[in-house]
Parts: C-alpha cells; sequence; structure tokens
C-alpha cells in the first residue's frame, strides 16, 4: 500500500521525466558503441547489451519500481533502524542502573560511549574495500547476525573491562552498514528517487526508537532474575538474527539478478539506474580514483560536514537521557518524555520526503534548514538554564534539537550522487563515515561528569557545530551550482543534448569518475 501511494505521488508529480529519458533510450549509436566494449566491467552490462536500444513504457517503468519498494524498502528501514537501537539501547540500560550493576563512574561511561566509535573507526576503511568487492546484500545480512551474537554478549557482562570490549566490538560490526545502504540503494534507484527512499529507511531509525523506547519502559518493570536492562538486549539480540536470516533469502542482490523480476523486468530495473552515470556494480579497484578523490574540493565539504554534524550525535545519542531527567523526571517518566525526541526527526523525515516527490534540488536545503530548527531549540534550552521558564516548554525545545538528524539521510544521499566511479566512491564512503566516527568520539566527550547534570559545555559546544554545518552545507550547495554552470558552458548541457546524455551513460558503465565523464552533472 505504502509503495503504491509513493508511486502514484510520484505520477501525479511529473518527476519522472529523468526515468522516462533513462528508459527510452533508443539511440542505435549507443548500443553499436557498448556491444563489443573492452572497457565496459560492470556486472549488469550482461543484461543490457543488446537491449540498449529498446523502449521502455512509463507503466512498465511504474511496475518494476513497485515491485522493487516492496522488496527492498521495508527490509532496508528495519535493518537501519535496528542499527541505531542498538546503539540507543545503552542509553536506556543506564536508566535502569547499569552503571551500579557493572561498577562504573561517569567518565567511564563516556568512555564506554566512544569506545564503540573507535571500532567503528578502525573497521570503515576495509568494510568499505569488502563492500565494493563483494555483493552488499549479504554484507548488510550478515553483519545483522553479527549484531544480535553481540547484542547478546551484553547480557553477560560483568564489569567496565567486559563492556569496553563488547562495545569495540559492536562498532567494528557496524562500520559497514551505512555504506552498504548507500551502494545498495544507488544499485536500484535513480538519482530522483534515492533521496525519498533514503528518508523513508532512516525515519526507521526515529520510528523504531519510539517502538523500543516503550519495550524499555516495560522492560523496567520487570521483576525477575535478570536486570531489567540485561531484558532490553535479549529482545534487541533475537531481533537482529531473525532479521538477518531473513534477509539472507529474501533480500536481493543486483537488479539482473532480482528474483523476483522476469528477465524484461531485470532489463528494465537494470536500464533505469544506468542513467545515474554511476555504473550498477563493478568490482574493478582503480587506484587513481583514490587521487581523483584527494583533489575533489566536494570530499572535503562531505567530509567537514559529517564530523561537525556528529559531534552533537555522538554525545546526544548516549547522554540524551540523562540531559532529560536533570529536568527533574524519574527514570520511567524520562523514557516516555523521550519520545518525541524520535518524533521531530522521523516526522520530519517524512515531511521532507513527501516535498521531495513535488520539487527538486532540496538535498542542500535539507542539509542546512533542520540544523537551523535544532540551533533555535538549543538556544531556547541553553538561554532557560537559570530557570524561570516552563518545564514543559523548555522540553519542547529539547525536542526540537533532534531535528538536525533529518539532515542525515540528505548527507549519506549526497555521498553516494555527488560522487561517480566505483573506487572514488569508496574512497569518499570511507573518508565520510571516519568523519562520522571521529565526530560521534569527540561528542562522546563532550558531556564530562563534572558538567553534569546540565552539561552547559556540551550544549554550547553543539550549537558551534551546528552552526558549522549551516555554513558548510551552503558552502557545498554553491559549489556544486557553479560547478555545473561551468560545465554546461565548456562541455554543453546533457539535459538538452540527446547523445551527450548517453555519451555519459556510456562513460558511467566503464567506470569513469565524475572528473572524467564531462556529461555528468552534480545533483543539489
Amino acid at each position: 500500500m505504502i509503495t503504491k501511494e509513493i508511486t502514484d505521488l510520484e505520477s501525479k508529480s511529473g518527476d519522472n521525466s529523468i526515468e522516462k529519458q533513462a528508459i527510452d533510450v533508443t539511440v542505435e549509436s549507443l548500443g553499436n558503441e557498448v556491444e563489443d566494449d573492452a572497457e565496459i566491467h560492470d556486472k549488469a552490462f550482461s543484461i543490457l547489451k543488446g537491449h540498449i536500444e529498446e523502449a521502455v513504457t512509463e507503466e512498465e517503468n511504474k511496475r518494476v519500481r513497485r515491485k522493487i519498494d516492496l522488496r527492498i524498502l521495508p527490509l532496508i528501514t528495519l535493518v537501519y533502524g535496528m542499527n541505531y537501537v542498538d546503539k540507543a539501547a545503552l542509553s536506556w540500560a543506564v536508566m535502569f542502573n547499569l552503571k551500579k550493576d557493572i561498577h562504573i563512574d561517569g567518565n567511564q561511561y563516556s568512555w564506554i560511549s566512544a569506545i564503540f566509535y573507535f571500532g567503528y573507526l578502525g573497521a570503515e576503511y576495509p568494510a568499505n574495500y569488502i563492500i565494493h568487492k563483494f555483493s552488499v546484500s549479504k554484507i548488510i545480512c550478515i553483519v545483522c547476525l553479527v549484531w544480535g551474537v553481540l547484542l547478546f554478549g551484553h547480557v553477560g557482562v560483568k564489569n567496565y573491562g567486559g563492556m569496553l570490549v563488547i562495545r569495540f566490538l559492536l562498532g567494528v560490526s557496524e562500520a559497514p552498514i551505512s555504506a552498504a545502504c548507500i551502494n545498495y540503494v544507488g544499485e536500484w534507484y535513480t538519482k530522483s528517487e534515492q533521496p525519498f527512499r533514503f528518508l523513508c529507511f532512516a525515519s526507521g531509525q526515529g520510528g523504531l526508537y519510539i517502538i523500543f523506547s516503550l519495550v524499555a519502559y516495560g522492560l523496567g518493570h520487570t521483576d525477575a532474575e535478570l536486570k531489567p536492562w540485561t531484558y532490553i538486549y535479549l529482545t534487541l539480540a533475537c531481533l537482529s538474527i531473525i532479521l538477518g536470516t531473513y534477509m539472507w533469502f529474501f533480500l536481493p542482490t543486483l537488479p539482473n539478478e532480482a528474483y523476483f523480476l522476469n528477465d524484461r523486468e531485470k532489463i528494465i530495473a537494470s536500464k533505469r539506474v544506468a542513467n545515474n552515470m554511476t555504473g550498477i556494480k563493478d568490482l574493478k579497484w582503480r587506484n587513481y580514483q583514490i587521487w581523483d578523490a584527494i583533489k575533489d574540493p566536494k570530499t572535503y565539504f562531505l567530509v567537514l560536514y559529517m564530523f561537525f554534524s556528529m559531534i552533537p550525535n555522538g554525545g546526544l545519542t548516549n547522554f540524551n537521557t540523562l540531559v532529560l531527567s536533570s529536568f527533574n523526571f524519574d527514570k520511567y517518566t524520562t523514557i516516555l518524555v523521550n519520545l518525541p525526541w524520535s518524533f521531530f526527526s522521523a516526522g520530519q523525515m517524512w515531511i521532507w520526503a513527501v516535498f521531495g516527490i513535488y520539487f527538486k534540488n532540496l538535498r542542500i536545503l535539507g542539509l542546512t534548514i533542520p540544523m537551523i530548527i535544532a540551533v533555535i531549540g538549543l538556544s531556547i534550552v541553553y538561554a532557560t538554564e537559570d530557570g524561570g521558564a516552563s518545564k514543559w516548554g523548555r522540553v519542547f525545545a529539547y525536542w526540537m534539537i533532534n531535528s538536525c538528524s533529518a539532515a542525515f539521510p540528505y548527507a549519506m544521499n549526497l555521498t553516494g550522487q555527488l560522487v561517480s566511479g566505483h573506487t572514488k566512491q569508496s574512497f569518499t564512503n570511507s573518508a565520510v563515515l571516519i568523519a562520522f566516527a571521529v565526530g560521534n568520539l569527540v561528542g562522546s566527550f563532550c558531556f564530562n561528569a563534572s558538567d553534569a547534570p546540565r552539561y552547559t559545555h556540551a550544549l554550547a559546544t553543539i550549537m558551534g557545530c551546528f552552526a558549522a554545518c549551516i555554513v558548510i552545507g551552503a558552502g557545498l550547495g554553491i559549489y556544486i551550482f557553479y560547478e555545473n554552470r561551468r560545465r554546461d558552458k565548456l562541455y554543453g548541457n546533457p539535459d538538452e543534448d540527446e547523445t551527450l546524455r548517453l555519451e555519459g551513460i556510456i562513460d558511467g558503465l566503464k567506470d569513469k569518475t565524475d572528473s572524467e565523464n564531462k556529461n555528468f552533472r552534480f545533483v543539489y
């Protein structure tokens, strides 16, 4: 039902021009050029070869897209949500005497929060290489199963050292997931379709956080042999293993190998994505593309944005319940009062998703506007610390801070859409996600025990990070806008010249970088 509404909305909006151009490839010269081209190593080329010139109707395109949505969106939404709540479980556990049970103090808790990102940081580059070389869908399944095993491991932790080890390994196991999702969505959807899908599955983080906050609330009242917080980890562990097992059998690999598509539909699915000019799946590692990424200004915009946006995330993910408890709520009320925190992120993602159907070029706005809302909320909280303001007014302002989470899907999506060349994209993903880990590490140490319970200095640091994100996001938008104009002036506009557009598709299948492919244009 949801995917049918998505398709209907997209059709009504008229935002299918790109897809229609992609699938109406009727120029015979393109077919002749790629028929025996030894430069093309893309895994989908075998099914595209000999069918480039075949036209596809709009009804066929809609039918294939709906089938893809039905098989992919629910599973990726669930796995991305689990990816978030297995980290957030620590903030629930600490409300139910985790510190007392494993004998740790406030500073040790900061290290337990941070050690996750040390594991993530160390594993990120190898993880991206593995994603480049192997099936992305199977990697997603395996890491989900590993999460389940490690979440079970939390139950047996008795001391500080044990928790450090298990959290470090959890960080290692989560390193592949964001890059894998970027690649996976890029293998199935056109550029114009991707933001909506990214926002849909990223909203799963807020959605599952709400659900498991209620679960944690209920489990916190258990009076059984095990500690209440251990039941939270047991529940998440079981669900992770069930989800990973299910996906192993039912999460599809590539469009040309999809079990739920017939031969004709596999061709259509592959042709849709070929128009992105980024190829679909090329296993060859090209070292020169790493240097291309290092020279590219977009890499630094993306890395800096991710770093500054993750400093708030690193602190608030594990300390948000502690900050709220400083508003004089008990531990159970704190969990319930924190529910709208996720509504502010997940709800905004859906609002942006719907806007994205009707309006183009919202990506840069999606990087900046949520940060502006977060600044307003944080300013109110910070300015009313000394009392005199309504407690619930301050709580509402605190909820507003999590608007910043709505920018994350756009940041990840742009990493996949602004870069062409599989090796270059893998390297850029690595750099951005290393910044993700470092930012979260810094954020974990912004909340010092000496600053509790109000954490004034941490909130001031977060304010500065939000402001930096607004500036960097705007700078990226200005850069790619003028870069597109420069390319149009020098090489012509591929949106207006069919020959140029088809040349760009060929270069994408040849795994050319966005610097080499002069017909590549940047979305914003």
